[in-house]
């Protein structure tokens, strides 16, 4: 059987328009989240990432955006109530990733690759001690790239199996030579049962999906607006 994972990417900066449109989709514990942001900007990329979670995953279902109902997991992680359609998302600043797959493992992360003086730090609290000994055998122009590399496909694991960072970055090694993991927690079993898809979307936004390594398909998709919410 051949599995399917869709990486939808869109832009959260939104015309009042396309608001209009997407905020009458959400539930009213939803609309309350909203309400509570007191910066105009963080309400509307709320109100944008929920509307445009609400009108893709419809489309694969085939029902009202509005009527989609949500759960969470033991730790958090979102989940659609009762449908064997499963998604993750994750977003900075106005850059949005949506991945929707029939797998129920699946996990991404996007980061913008920016300077940051605290990468060191970050990269030995977070990393596997092989990791940091090897991200510092990179050329310094090289770092930054190859530290946000690894902590995408890092997040992107945690997320996966629905724990998130307080699993513990640093207990999942990557394999910086492949596609994998050389190392996970043990309770998830193999690293060679996890299988990372690495992709950018511009020479300073990367971005990783972590799915079991089953057969399936990837596809990169962008989330058309006007058509979506009807206006094309």
């Amino acid at each position: 059987m051949t599995h399917f994972v869709d990486i939808w990417q869109g832009n959260l900066a939104l015309d009042v328009q396309s608001l209009d449109k997407l905020i009458v989709l959400l539930d009213q514990q939803e609309l309350a989240r909203a309400r509570a942001f007191k910066l105009p900007a963080v309400r509307d990329r709320f109100v944008a990432t929920r509307g445009l979670l609400r009108t893709i995953l419809a489309r694969y279902l085939q029902v009202d955006p509005a009527g989609l109902q949500f759960t969470a997991g033991e730790y958090g992680k979102p989940a659609l109530s009762a449908e064997q359609l499963y998604f993750n998302l994750s977003h900075t600043a106005d850059s949005l990733v949506i991945v929707v797959s029939d797998l129920e493992n699946i996990g991404v992360d996007i980061e913008r690759i920016k300077p940051r003086s605290s990468l060191p730090q970050l990269a030995r609290r977070c990393f596997s001690k092989a990791e940091f000994n090897a991200w510092h055998l990179f050329s310094e122009s090289q770092r930054q790239q190859v530290f946000y590399k690894l902590w995408t496909q890092k997040e992107a694991f945690v997320k996966a199996v629905g724990r998130g960072v307080a699993l513990g970055l640093d207990r999942c090694e990557v394999d910086l030579a492949g596609s994998g993991f050389l190392k996970v927690p043990q309770e998830y079993g193999l690293a060679e049962n996890w299988r990372i898809i690495e992709f950018f979307l511009n020479q300073d936004l990367c971005g990783a999906v972590v799915a079991p390594n089953v057969e399936f398909v990837p596809s990169l998709r962008r989330i058309d607006i006007d058509r979506m919410v009807g206006l094309a």
